[in-house]
């Protein structure tokens, strides 16, 4: 979006791609700031007025962009002495100070004010009365302001110092009963004051002692013993205050921090609401773009105050901070209808679908829609029938949305078919529902499951059957979940004949199960990670053993399971057929996701196992993750998740394949000059691959060049072979030695992940080993190498051992 605006050379440019831009994405905060960027540098002041109101009409305006948006209109010719123009530069700081808690902006608002009131020409002064409606607008701005600023406990102090200052100033112009009035009220703010925790307390105490002596002496003891009173408790509970400050310093104002110090407060039943709301409105000075914050401090409201209105205005500041917000929109729609009933719910649901807020994600829009059908469902004038026609256009908007956004847990669908279900006459709508959620959803495991449980509450055991059965032949992402069901179904419920029936059909599942996941294995390739499980690992496998293992392992509750234990036992002759752990690779992860949301994602505790993080030196997570998967379906259920989308990041999941180590090459170079140097050798032979190491023989007529891996000596052989260094001709060869020890190790770590008996392996392993360990030596011909090799068999292999 950005680099589209960024290449339209004027504002006509612009003005011709605006509409379209907009109503595909009203809430992109980027469109309006090049659009009233574009507009200032033309100059058009009432088409600037207009950008801004529109973007003030779906998105959050920060303080910055409020105050250039007042300096604009303030240099209007004659702003000031026009009361239209006034009473939109008013109206502009009333919308300032409600969109954020600031108190630089009240502070800003309250000068404006003040300025207007001290200025030399008539005319503004007269505009202003006009503008603010009164003539003491001054000191009813402060009190304003007090009221909305009083309960900051750091801040607070100096608007409301201005604002006693503000009040002794007219004491002292006024006269005898004007002037006792004023006395009165100031009295009563000082004491409304000691009575509030905020940091200057003992300033305000000796503030109000001072003016006690001035103008109340007659009663001073009296009127300073009520004050102490109240100010031994306000410092009781600024001792508190304090130490949630601090923890708030030290943890840079997180909100967990904000949390538990409205936790603190609220259990004190002598804090008041105010101060709550002011922690919050703190909070959201850093998190205005946390929904959980927003949604938080909108119930609080909810709950504190009677008033529905104030509840309202704080979810319609959070959908323009955080319009994408499900949960949001599902609050607002509830507190509309609670303000002012079904039609301004109605207009609210219809702005949220209408602007795509919540279109990106089947999950934020069924928040939204299960408040929508609360709402519906409590409206006295909406029968069962609107209720039913809205849980199908509910219903029809959720699954045009992208698919992988989808819940996994069904909650709006649970919601929807529920409330279509308890209607009259509403059965079989809501079973067309679950029918057509089932078809959508095909390999999602709960849906089939909930529409099951549907059809043995509403319906019959015969149709929840027919759904269990159904479902079964789908490769569902958690079939265990639905044999589990079916199988419960069953045995509550069903007849012997019936419960057979469905053991056998599971365990033919399994077995299909089994041989995808077998397939799957075999595409994957030999390289893929394969450990024994942890009863193989002390013990020889073999086929009896493997019997024995399923005959422990296998649960036999039912004639089914046998079945399949016995078919296992007897398919699973082949040590490749043993029960192993296989390994998948999970890539673009969130930054976010720890291993318990990697666990989670791949189906729980009983699925997966061994999730490790790969993190880098600095112990930072970049997305990339293995685990062990405990059965063969859990495996396909992982494949299967393969390209979901998780907060935006298309998750890839594969087979882990297991890279072995580069084993170090050693490569012979001979018929060098007698003055080459290794480091000429090592030259040569540097483009090749990486070079560990040259060193040469006691004569000096040969060197060897260790290659970091087999394939770098295949090259560097390539490379130093026929060169001609100083009018000499090289003659390299790989050390045989050197390529017997790469092919010892492969088969060492081969051996590793293999389930082959050790009888199999025994022969050549020890082979090897003596070659690795017995001293290189040059065969002076082929028969004393030939007597080596046999004194090797005879000595550990046996005298009966063949050549």
């Amino acid at each position: 979006m950005e680099s589209e605006l960024d290449n339209l050379n004027s504002l006509g440019d612009f003005l011709k791609v605006l509409p379209e831009k907009l109503e595909q994405t009203p809430y992109d905060y980027t469109v309006y700031t090049q659009w009233i960027e574009l507009l200032r540098a033309g100059g058009d002041i009432d088409s600037l007025r207009t950008a801004r109101q529109c973007m003030y009409g779906y998105l959050a305006v920060t303080s910055d962009l409020f105050l250039e948006w007042i300096a604009d209109e303030e240099s209007l010719p004659q702003a000031l002495s026009d009361e239209s123009v006034l009473k939109h530069i008013i109206g502009l700081y009333e919308m300032a100070v409600r969109e954020r808690m600031s108190i630089i902006m009240w502070q800003r608002y309250v000068d404006f004010a003040a300025g207007l009131s001290n200025s030399r020409d008539e005319e503004i002064r007269a505009a202003a009365v006009a503008a603010f409606g009164r003539e003491d607008y001054v000191i009813a701005l402060l009190r304003q302001g007090v009221e909305a600023t009083g309960a900051h406990y750091l801040q607070s102090q100096a608007l409301w110092m201005q604002y006693c200052d503000y009040i002794l100033h007219q004491i002292n112009k006024a006269e005898g009963s004007q002037k006792d009035e004023l006395v009165e009220q100031l009295q009563s703010v000082f004491i409304e004051r000691l009575a509030q925790p905020h940091t200057g307390v003992d300033e305000t105490f000796t503030m109000y002692s001072e003016f006690t002596t001035r103008h109340n002496a007659a009663t001073y003891e009296q009127q300073m013993v009520d004050a102490n009173k109240i100010v031994s408790v306000t410092r009781g509970q600024s001792v508190q205050r304090n130490a949630f400050e601090d923890r708030l310093v030290e943890s840079e104002g997180s909100w967990a921090e904000y949390s538990r110090y409205i936790s603190g407060l609220a259990a004190d039943n002598t804090t008041q609401p105010a101060e709550i709301c002011m922690l919050y409105e703190r909070a959201l000075v850093t998190s205005c773009y946390s929904p959980e914050v927003w949604s938080e401090y909108g119930a609080y409201v909810a709950g504190a105050f009677d008033d529905t209105q104030v509840a309202l205005d704080v979810t319609y500041r959070g959908l323009r901070n955080c319009p994408w917000s499900g949960r949001l929109w599902a609050q607002c729609v509830r507190f509309a209808y609670a303000h002012e009933g079904y039609e301004l719910a109605s207009r609210v649901y219809a702005r949220a679908t209408d602007t795509h807020a919540v279109s990106y994600s089947m999950v934020e829009y069924g928040l939204l829609a299960v408040a929508w059908l609360a709402v519906t469902r409590a409206d006295p004038g909406c029968d069962d029938e609107m209720l039913l026609d809205t849980c199908d256009q509910c219903v029809d908007v959720a699954y045009k949305l992208d698919p992988s956004t989808a819940d996994p847990v069904l909650y709006f669908e649970r919601c929807c078919t529920s409330t279509a279900a308890n209607a009259e006459n509403g059965t079989e709508r809501a079973r067309k529902l679950w029918t057509r959620i089932c078809k959508a959803r095909r390999f999602c495991t709960e849906a089939w499951v909930l529409s099951a449980e549907f059809e043995a509450a509403h319906g019959s055991a015969q149709s929840a059957r027919s759904v269990f059965r159904h479902a079964a032949q789908r490769k569902l992402d958690n079939p265990e979940r639905l044999f589990d069901a079916w199988l419960a179904l069953e045995n509550t419920s069903g007849e012997l004949v019936d419960i057979d029936a469905a053991e056998r059909i599971v365990c033919e599942q399994r077995r299909v199960i089994l041989r995808r996941a077998e397939r799957a294995h075999t595409m994957a390739g030999p390289a893929q990670s394969e450990v024994v499980l942890p009863v193989k690992r002390q013990r020889s496998v073999t086929p009896e053993a493997t019997a024995a293992d399923h005959s422990t392992s296998v649960d036999h509750n039912t004639p089914a399971d046998s079945a399949q234990a016995q078919s296992t036992k007897s398919d699973s002759a082949h040590p490749a057929d043993q029960p192993r752990v296989t390994t998948v690779f999970i890539s673009s992860l969130p930054r976010t996701f720890t291993s318990a949301d990697v666990e989670a994602f791949l189906g729980g505790p009983t699925q997966a196992t061994n999730i490790s993080m790969q993190i880098d030196k600095a112990g930072e997570f970049h997305g990339r993750a293995t685990a062990s998967m405990q059965s063969a379906s859990a495996l396909i259920a992982a494949l299967d998740k393969n390209n979901t989308v998780v907060d935006g990041h298309h998750i890839s999941v594969h087979i882990y394949k297991q890279h072995a180590k580069p084993v170090e090459t050693t490569v012979a170079v001979r018929g060098f000059a007698a003055n080459a140097t290794n480091k000429q050798i090592a030259e040569i032979a540097k483009p090749a691959g990486t070079v560990v190491r040259v060193r040469r023989n006691q004569s000096g007529d040969t060197a060897f060049v260790v290659m970091h891996s087999y394939g770098d000596a295949v090259r560097a052989e390539a490379a130093l072979n026929g060169y001609v260094l100083d009018e000499c001709t090289l003659d390299a060869s790989i050390v045989k030695s050197g390529r017997a020890t790469a092919k010892q190790k492969d088969a060492k770590e081969a051996s590793v992940t293999s389930l082959a008996p050790r009888k199999v392996a025994r022969r050549p392993a020890k082979k090897v080993g003596v070659l690795k360990t017995a001293p290189a030596q040059e065969p002076s011909s082929a028969s004393t190498e030939a007597k080596s090799n046999a004194e090797f068999r005879q000595l550990f292999l046996g005298s009966d051992s063949k050549p």
